[in-house]
């Protein structure tokens, strides 16, 4: 099966720019069909020279409606 280049971003934690940096310098090849960038499933070899980032989420509410602060924090750690 071939991936999308969205596909391999979200699967390798890394941005488009820095997808086509790696097919620049050599690290990944993509397979053109027409026209298009698609990438065979053995990408995860690049998960080796690839580092997970840590991200860190700030959100703050009023005293009033600590409650609205669950609620954000939710939403973006997606649960």
């Amino acid at each position: 099966m071939m991936l999308k280049p969205k596909e391999v971003c979200q699967k390798l934690g890394i941005s488009y720019r820095t997808l086509q940096s790696y097919v620049k310098e050599g690290y990944i090849k993509p397979v053109v069909q027409s026209g298009k960038w698609r990438f065979r499933e053995d990408v995860e070899r690049l998960m080796g020279i690839v580092k997970r980032r840590k991200v860190a989420l700030y959100a703050r509410v009023s005293n009033k409606r600590k409650d609205d602060l669950v609620n954000q924090v939710t939403a973006v750690m997606g649960r």
